[in-house]
C-alpha cells in the first residue's frame, strides 16, 4: 500500500505543478494582451491597464476577448474579434513556450 500512496502523492504533486504553471501562463497572456491593447488604444499608462486587465481576468476568468472588445469600443478603436482572438492565441503560445522552458 505504501507504493500506491507514493504514486498518489506524486500524481497530486504533478497536478498541482501543472495547475500552477497554467495559472502563470494565463496571467502572462493577460498581461501581454493588456500591454498590446493599451498600446493599440494609445493609453498613457499601459502597464496599469495591463495589470488591471490581469486582475479582472482572475476575478472573471475566460472573458478576455469580451473585456478587450468592450475596452476597444470605449476607446473608439476598431479591432475585429478575429484580430483580438488571433493575438490572444499568439500570446498564449509565446507565454507557454517561455514558462514551460523554465519548468
Amino acid at each position: 500500500m505504501t507504493a500506491l500512496r507514493e504514486r498518489a502523492q506524486a500524481l497530486e504533486t504533478q497536478f498541482a505543478r501543472q495547475a500552477e504553471l497554467q495559472f502563470k501562463v494565463n496571467a502572462r497572456v493577460n498581461r501581454m494582451a493588456g500591454r498590446w491593447a493599451g498600446y493599440t488604444m494609445g493609453l498613457d499608462d499601459v502597464e496599469a491597464y495591463a495589470q488591471t486587465l490581469t486582475i479582472r481576468q482572475v476575478v472573471e476568468p475566460h472573458r478576455l476577448l469580451d473585456l478587450l472588445r468592450q475596452d476597444f469600443c470605449k476607446a473608439g478603436v476598431k479591432v475585429s474579434d478575429a484580430d483580438i482572438d488571433r493575438r490572444i492565441h499568439v500570446l498564449s503560445e509565446q507565454a507557454s513556450a517561455e514558462l514551460y522552458s523554465f519548468a
